[in-house]
């Protein structure tokens, strides 16, 4: 029996993506409560929004960025 050789790949892609997401909060809010807060909401679904403790946290939507760049962290690749 033949065993197929398999081809494994890290990868890891940086962009320059910025989210934007509204917090309403029945009280003023330490950095640490936001950070919090946008953990909340999927960020994959525009207009998610999550309640939790007095806190509404909605993600509006991705500016995605251009300048995006990849590494691949393999010594095995196929020549274009």
């Amino acid at each position: 029996m033949n065993k197929t050789k398999e081809y494994v790949y890290e990868v890891s892609e940086q962009s320059t993506d910025t989210r934007y997401f509204e917090i309403v909060s029945d009280k003023k809010l330490t950095e640490s409560e936001i950070l919090d807060a946008i953990c909340l909401p999927n960020i994959s679904k525009e207009g998610d929004c999550e309640k939790d403790g007095g806190i509404t946290s909605t993600f509006k939507w991705t500016d995605f960025g251009e300048d995006s760049q990849m590494e691949v962290d393999s010594g095995e690749l196929k020549n274009d």
